[in-house]
């Protein structure tokens, strides 16, 4: 049995109890149009569960009177029981913006709004009480060495003043429910990477949050890891109706779960759509750049040693080709090499569904007398669009 229908029967199993599934609105997903289902509004911040309105965030810098920005006017709106991905490299911004959301920062100008209600307006017991309706996960788990599995998990709704039989019902509907049952008595020192950041989910839902903060959660995990996680969080998400927002470094993890990403470089938001358009479409040089980091990986090692990235005579482009729906059954290839008489090497090929339509990526070396820029625009009038990454002799 897969980890995914393994976890599936389990919350089926406790619905009744403490996993009753939130209700989900009609409209589902943010931002995704999926062939089965019905038409959806656009996201507006009148019905965003998080909202950030025009924030701006500065620090004050080390050493000197002026200013580090941070952020600059963010303006942004994640449904109820969406999953968004915010990617952007190490200084971009991500860790500051999620900080906003829980009230561990305030915005410097403007709001983050949590539910209807401005968080950096809150203090005391009213900040306290947001702050249990937002689970958060992290990096390195931040799990006391000194608390079980079962003690870590439980430690929120001790601090919330729960009932102890509340909570041990809880937290082994919990431990079930992440699929550590067994592991219930361990310490973390006795668990597997995986198995602790299962511990930190659980713990995250403890106090039956309304919305769920990724913080790099699955950054320093293995691959197959990486996969389950990605797979528990997405039924978290499918059968209790939790709403995630995740931040990350890497485009698999935003394929994997997210419906929707946005794209921060230097404090703003440069690039935020639905997650088929931005990975087929991506129109800012900063998102084709994350593409072409995870294609050049794509290259045979000889390859990537002698890429170049301007024209050399007599070489080869080497071309990155992403294929949408509507183009997924046309001979675009065949067409190309016939019409501007090229000859195109396959190197590499992804052919898979996102969001339940058509999506694949090649790349290939091209030859021939035609420019790089030439054959970029013959395939732009198929609707297919691509990039060099390079050239080789």
């Amino acid at each position: 049995m897969s980890t995914t229908s393994h976890l599936s029967d389990n919350l089926t199993f406790r619905s009744s109890d403490w996993l009753e599934p939130r209700s989900r609105t009609s409209t589902g997903k943010a931002n995704v149009q999926e062939p089965t289902a019905s038409p959806r509004r656009n996201v507006s911040a009148s019905d965003g569960l998080v909202v950030f309105d025009h924030v701006h965030k500065a620090f004050a810098a080390r050493g000197s009177a002026g200013e580090v920005t941070a952020l600059q006017d963010i303006s942004l709106s994640l449904r109820t029981g969406s999953i968004m991905g915010i990617i952007g490299r190490s200084g971009a911004g991500k860790s500051t913006l999620i900080r906003l959301v829980n009230g561990l920062d305030t915005p410097t100008s403007g709001r983050a709004l949590f539910d209807g209600v401005d968080v950096g307006s809150l203090s005391g017991n009213a900040l306290r009480q947001t702050q249990r309706q937002i689970g958060m996960i992290f990096q390195h788990f931040n799990l006391l060495s000194s608390r079980t599995a079962f003690e870590n998990v439980a430690l929120p709704l001790e601090i919330a003043g729960t009932d102890k039989t509340a909570i041990a019902a809880r937290v082994n509907a919990l431990l079930e429910l992440v699929g550590l049952a067994d592991k219930r008595d361990r310490y973390p020192s006795e668990l597997s990477g995986g198995q602790k950041q299962r511990v930190g989910i659980a713990r995250a839902l403890a106090t039956e949050p309304k919305l769920l903060l990724s913080d790099e959660a699955t950054s320093a995990l293995d691959p197959e890891t990486t996969r389950s996680i990605l797979d528990l969080l997405k039924t978290v998400n499918r059968e209790l109706g939790l709403t995630i927002l995740l931040i990350t470094h890497e485009m698999s993890v935003v394929r994997e779960i997210a419906d929707e990403v946005v794209v921060l470089e230097s404090g703003r938001v440069v690039e935020h759509g639905p997650v088929y358009d931005v990975f087929t479409q991506p129109q800012h040089a900063v998102t084709r750049s994350f593409f072409a980091n995870d294609a050049g990986r794509q290259l045979p090692a000889d390859i990537r040693a002698r890429l170049q990235p301007g024209a050399i005579p007599g070489g080869k482009a080497i071309v990155r080709i992403v294929f949408r729906a509507a183009s997924a059954d046309d001979a675009v290839l065949s067409k190309l090499a016939r019409e501007l008489g090229v000859d195109v090497n396959i190197m590499s090929a992804t052919v898979d569904t996102l969001a339940g339509k058509p999506f694949g990526w090649f790349i290939a070396s091209v030859d021939g007398s035609k420019s790089a820029d030439e054959i970029v625009a013959y395939l732009a009038r198929y609707g297919v669009s691509a990039e060099v990454l390079g050239h080789v002799a």
